[in-house]
């Protein structure tokens, strides 16, 4: 019995890919290789990212995405070593909670609230008088 070999045709862009692929050492060297792998690597993990790319509204970033790698990573190990610390350190843990609890939780969270955003207020009150000013 005979076999028929079937030949199946290459369309245009698998051609391009394989003759790009064997003649990549011909069009860069390995430094510019390298060079392109680094920029597509800070690209990816290390730079903003674009969330919307309308032009009528504005531009909006998110983090790095290298930061939600490593928080994700990192997450269960840093629970651990809180945990632990907060069992080696439960006296002074205590200690903290009944501070908190004298003064009150309303009290407690207003100043974790005024100690939050302390900073930024003094900023656009700054600002503000800045404006008036004519500044």
């Amino acid at each position: 019995m005979t076999e028929k070999a079937v030949v199946v045709q290459k369309s245009f862009q698998e051609k391009m890919k394989e003759r790009i692929k064997e003649s990549i050492g011909e069009l860069m060297s390995d430094e510019e290789l390298k060079n392109l792998v680094d920029r597509g690597l800070e690209e990816a993990f290390f730079r903003e990212r674009k969330l919307n790319s309308n032009s009528w509204e504005s531009d909006k970033y998110e983090k790095p995405l290298i930061h939600e790698i490593l928080k994700e990573l990192l997450r269960k190990s840093v629970d651990k070593h809180v945990s632990e610390f907060i069992d080696g350190h439960s006296d002074d843990v205590m200690e903290a909670i009944k501070e908190i609890h004298s003064l009150g939780i309303g009290n407690a969270l207003l100043n974790a609230v005024n100690k939050k955003f302390s900073t930024d207020i003094f900023n656009l009150q700054t600002n503000i008088e800045q404006r008036l000013n004519g500044q």
